[in-house]
Order: structure tokens, then sequence, then C-alpha cells
């Protein structure tokens, strides 16, 4: 038998395997016709049959030779296709990416920049972003709320300044300023809502902490909002670490929970620097946004949107104390949720009742407190101003006049023996009252984080 015979069987052999591989897997076409060649060339010197001993080891060194080449290109044919699957995995991301970006950076009348480098986009109120939600597309602007909750009771513990003063220049009549976002910005709000451990006192998330004050859920008693003075600090944190300071209104079990959250947050991920800002999240059962980095929240205010920067923190040691009012209510016709600034002066806009499920008719749970999260290789970051509540007040981050909303729609401190402190860290964080005559409605709270692991 002829070697030319053989090689030629060979050949056949080869792409006759080849054949039976599917078109689209060109890794396993590349990888059938390397090794055909180093069959071929392989039996190019076996049918020389070696006569002596030195042809058999030229023999056995060139097939290994061969054998070794075949490996390394199978190793650059791997990396080849794994690189172009991912290329091609990236690329749908990214198209789907700018779709969302064309979505969020409406058309403007006007822009403006703040000190800090953000911009805001004056839009059209009626054709802002939360009106490409599926939910929203016959819904009816409503310009204000309905009514207010009725406050009965007033709180005695030390009052700050307030530190919510919005845009230095508001936008015109028939627009609302919307902030302008990037693709980094949006990438990682995304990772921020699905990492965001929406029960301050679920400890499986190892990344986050929290020191918070819940009303936990008792039978017969719904919320319609919350309340509460927070104040303002800006902790140090880095890139991959978040720090903040909230009121939190809660309903459902499970994976049917829903949440609305609103304060203030330190974020250099997703805002680029180490400012404080204020930020509101949601959340209905899978589904929620932070901000506005997607379809949902209605804006109405032309001067104060979310996500600004508060400029005026709180001193250590000083009678300079800061704090932003931040509230939550459901309006009492339409059922929508709205937050709004400074004793309910300032409503900043709501989210739709039709968003929710559980969250539709009212909240069974309130929390009020701070939060933080680190990647898990790197030591947890400050909450509040880096202080432990022991410390006390002018020296420690606190929330003071903290109040519900019940089902009369009054503003009302929350009942004492249905209230508990919470802190998943002691060594990290801690939380406290002002004193024993404030105890239901004002605490001291926060930590310098480090390693929080017991």
């Amino acid at each position: 038998m002829s070697a030319s015979f053989i090689r030629i069987v060979i050949v056949w052999l080869a792409f006759l395997a080849l054949g039976a591989v599917k078109p689209c897997d060109h890794r396993v076409q590349i990888q059938g016709l390397v090794v055909s060649v180093w069959v071929l060339e392989s039996l190019k010197l076996v049918v020389k049959f070696p006569q002596n001993d030195v042809d058999v080891k030229r023999v056995a060194s060139s097939v290994s030779n061969l054998k070794s080449l075949v490996q390394a290109l199978s190793l650059v044919v791997n990396y080849i296709y794994i690189s172009t699957r991912l290329k091609g995995i990236h690329s749908v991301e990214d198209v789907e990416i700018d779709r969302q970006l064309k979505i969020l950076n409406k058309p403007y009348i006007k822009s403006i920049e703040t000190e800090e480098g953000d911009i805001f986009d004056c839009v059209d109120i009626y054709k802002q972003p939360a009106f490409d939600h599926p939910l929203l597309k016959n819904h009816t602007i409503q310009m204000k709320p309905s009514g207010f909750p009725k406050k009965v009771v007033n709180a005695t513990s030390p009052a700050g300044r307030s530190s919510a003063q919005g845009l230095r220049e508001g936008c015109p009549f028939g627009t609302v300023p919307i902030k302008r976002v990037g693709k980094e910005e949006l990438i990682a709000s995304k990772m921020f809502m699905e990492k965001q451990n929406s029960h301050p006192t679920d400890i499986s998330f190892a990344a986050f902490h929290y020191a918070t004050r819940i009303l936990a859920s008792s039978a017969g008693r719904q919320y319609l909002g919350a309340t509460a003075e927070i104040n303002v600090q800006n902790p140090l944190v880095t890139d991959n670490q978040f720090s903040q300071a909230f009121v939190q209104i809660k309903s459902g079990p499970g994976v049917a929970v829903n949440t609305i959250q609103f304060g203030w947050m330190v974020y250099p991920k997703i805002f680029g620097d180490n400012k404080t800002r204020t930020f509101a999240s949601w959340t209905a059962d899978k589904n929620g946004c932070f901000n506005i980095f997607c379809s949902g929240f209605i804006q109405v205010n032309p001067t104060y949107p979310l996500g600004y920067v508060l400029n005026k923190i709180s001193n250590y040691g000083s009678k300079d104390q800061y704090v932003i009012q931040c509230n939550i209510f459901k309006d009492p016709k339409s059922g929508n949720w709205w937050v709004a600034y400074d004793n309910l002066e300032e409503t900043i806009g709501y989210w739709p009742n039709s968003l929710f499920t559980s969250l539709s008719s009212s909240a069974s749970e309130i929390s009020w407190g701070g939060g933080v999260y680190s990647d898990s290789n790197e030591a947890s970051p400050p909450m509040g101003n880096g202080h432990f509540a022991e410390e006390g007040y002018e020296k420690a981050a606190y929330f003071r006049d903290i109040q519900i909303i019940d089902e009369s729609n009054k503003m009302v401190f929350p009942v004492e023996n249905l209230l508990h402190f919470f802190t998943d860290s002691p060594k990290c964080y801690s939380i406290a009252a002002f004193d024993t005559r404030q105890a239901h409605h004002a605490f001291l709270y926060g930590g310098p984080g480090g390693s929080c692991a017991e």
C-alpha cells in the first residue's frame, strides 16, 4: 500500500468526520482539521518504514513534536472561540445598555450643570423616562398630592438645619430635571439593585451591614408612610462600597416583597465621586429601580431632583448639624406613593400605585437607619459619620422625629413596644436611643466599619 494512497484515505476520513459536525461549531471543525494534519504528518514518517534504531528515534521525536504543536494549536483555537463567544455576549449587552440610555437620556429644553459636574436635563414633564414603563403608558400625571398627612405631635429632641437646597436654578415651566446617565452609571445602578438587601434583619448577605430601628409587622396594623429627620454626613468609601441612611417602608413576604427607600447615600461607583447625594429606590417583586435609572418614578418638582449633592454636611463635635427631612406617604385618593422633603413642603414626585403588588394598599413594616456594602475582599466602610452611637449627640450620626402615618392619615410616633433596635455587627456599628425620654422618636447610630466578621 503506497504512502500516497494512505494519505488520500486519511484526508477523506477526516473530512467525512468533519461533515458530521454541526456547521456552527467552527471550533470542533478547526480542531478536527488540526488533528488530521497531525495524523497525516505522522504517517508521512511512518510509511517510510524506519530500518534502524536511529530512524525509529527520529520518527518518535518528530511525532512528539507534532503532538506538542497540535496541543498548542488547540489551546489557541479554544482561546479564539471563547473570546469570540464572550465578545458576542458583550455585544448583546452593549446593545441593550445603549437602548436603555436612549430611553433615559431624553431630548431636553435646557441642561443644568452642578459644581460637581452632574448634568440635569430639563425634559418635557410628559415625556420623562417614567412613561416608557409598560404599566404607565396611559397614566395621567398627578401634579400634586390630593392631600397631606396631618402632623399631630412634635419632636422634643434637638433639631438640625436643613441641607435640602435643590439645584441652584430650576427647570422652565412644563419641564422637570432628569439626571443625565452614562453607561458606567447605568451598569453600576443595575448592580446596586441586584445586590441591595431589602430586609435590614436578613444577614444572609455578608457584604451588607445595618444598624436600624425597626417597626416590625404586627397583626391588624397597616401604615400609609413614614418620615424622619436624617442627620447628613459624608462617610469616606471606596469605589466598591457604599454607605447610606434611609427611611424604608415594606410589605409582602419572600420574593413578593415590595419596598421604598428614601434618604442619602455615598456611592462612587454610581456617582463618580465621594459626595453625599439624595437617593430613592423601589422594588416590586423582582422589579425595581434606583433613582431614575429606569422607568417608574414620576418627577414633578422643577428644582429638587433625585440624586443631587447635599453640600451642607454636619461637623463632628459641633453645633453645626445638618439634616434632611425625608417623607414617604400614600396619596389618600390616587394611592400613589409620594416622596417629599422638609415637612412635606417640597414634594419631589411619586411612584404610581400600579407599579406595586403587596405595597399597593399599605406598608406592614418600617425601618429607619444606616446601611453599608463592601465587596467581600474589602473591609466594611464607615456608617453615619464613622463614630459609634455611644459617643453621643454631635459626635455620632442620628435620626430624630421618626414617625409613621397611620390608617387615619395622621403622622404619629410609633408604638414603643413594637419598636426594636437591630445591628448585625456590634463590633463595627452600634445604635442607641438619644435618652430614655426620647427613646421612641430619636436615636444615634454608626460606626467605623472594618473587619466585621465575628
